[in-house]
């Protein structure tokens, strides 16, 4: 059980693994906080038996409440915490920070990700090291010696994460220069500060946090340009893992996203990643399942349209539309240098519900077959399995 100084906060059960991106973003959230947990490791029968049943998906992290209750998804599961916990908040209260906040965590969640499978899985340090891990750690109960079963989860990643998400000769400068600018861009931000934003953690360190520390900061190869480069935010990783909210004053003193070490990820948001988001949820709205991508003069070809990142598009959209005139001039004026964000008229993704927490109790449930082809070819993108109905009760 993770320590906590509040004993009268319910425990929760976190269901994470030590490799998942986003189980250390989460983790790393629960421990600012001091929300009391309980750390369960998955392995293929947890995440077969328990997780697919609760949540459609066979992903971590995921958590179940005290009363039983079911949370998925990283941000949403911030969003719920931060009402239902409110001392200590790591969503700025500021409007413009808080929308420039969730801005930043959606492009680490969702456009960082493609450099850090990349980093774990191209150089052959990493990936050995990896299936030999993933098959001691995940897959101990997969009808295949561990060797074998991390061999085929890792060229599984391949396929689907690198060659099945646009890498080629073409954009393979591009996606392994990523992780070296944003290495760059956050030890600038963090000369003279302990956080991205100032004196506390807020919600772009708990989102940088992913890709950093179980990708960058533990993967071999990754780890030591990390220490070579960016000491400064080597540093930041442990640090953060290791912060407390008791330790640190009430009312944190934070900057604002015009300080120089900005730039690159609002530069790279505006032309690369949004534009990106615009042109899924069209395709999605056009019934394709591809779509070509050009971002810093490569294409990103053939890359998977996925209905989740509309809704992040909608969600998006939403908190800018709901900021005041004032508010939104100001995010419009930080965004000005490198150019201005469209918007849809109308989006609807559909999956609003689909993420209201906590999830509705009774789910549709996979079929033995839908359980062994989701154990061998992976969980689909974005979206939970659909099959029949579990009947009440």
């Amino acid at each position: 059980m993770a320590e906590s100084r509040h004993p009268d906060w319910e425990p929760i059960t976190a269901y994470v693994a030590d490799m998942s991106y986003f189980s250390g973003k989460m983790e790393a959230y629960l421990r600012y906080k001091e929300i009391p947990y309980e750390r369960r490791i998955v392995d293929m029968k947890v995440l077969r038996e328990q997780i697919l049943p609760a949540t459609g998906l066979m992903k971590v992290p995921v958590l179940r409440l005290a009363n039983g209750q079911w949370l998925k998804d990283t941000t949403p599961m911030i969003d719920w915490f931060e009402r239902a916990y409110p001392e200590s908040p790591v969503i700025p209260r500021d409007p413009v920070l808080r929308f420039m906040s969730k801005l930043v965590e959606d492009y680490a969640d969702e456009w960082c990700w493609r450099a850090a499978l990349y980093w774990r899985w191209q150089p052959v340090e990493s990936r050995k090291l990896l299936m030999r891990r993933i098959g001691h750690e995940v897959l101990a109960d997969f009808p295949a010696p561990n060797w074998l079963a991390g061999w085929y989860y890792g060229r599984r990643q391949m396929a689907t994460y690198l060659r099945g998400d646009g890498l080629s000769a073409e954009t393979e400068p591009h996606v392994r220069r990523q992780y070296l600018e944003l290495l760059d861009a956050m030890s600038l931000l963090l000369d003279g500060q302990p956080y991205l934003l100032g004196s506390h953690p807020t919600l772009v360190d708990i989102a940088l946090f992913g890709p950093m520390f179980r990708h960058y900061a533990q993967d071999p190869t990754p780890s030591r340009v990390m220490e070579e480069r960016a000491p400064a935010v080597y540093a930041w990783v442990g640090k953060l893992w290791n912060e407390r909210a008791h330790r640190l004053g009430k009312e944190p003193i934070l900057g604002d996203f015009a300080q120089p070490g900005w730039g690159y990820f609002l530069r790279d948001i505006v032309q690369s990643y949004w534009p990106f988001l615009l042109q899924n949820a069209r395709a999605w709205a056009e019934g394709r399942a591809r779509l070509n991508h050009r971002a810093h003069g490569v294409t990103y070809r053939k890359l998977k349209v996925v209905h989740y990142r509309v809704f992040c598009l909608e969600v998006l959209q939403n908190e800018y539309r709901g900021l005041s005139d004032a508010n939104r001039k100001a995010v419009d004026e930080l965004l000005r240098p490198h150019g201005s964000i469209e918007l849809i008229d109308g989006l609807d993704s559909g999956l609003v519900q689909e993420h209201e927490l906590p999830l509705r109790s009774h789910r549709t449930q996979p079929s033995r077959l839908q359980r062994l082809k989701l154990a061998l070819v992976g969980t689909p993108w974005d979206m939970p399995v659909k099959s029949r109905r579990r009947e009440k009760a």
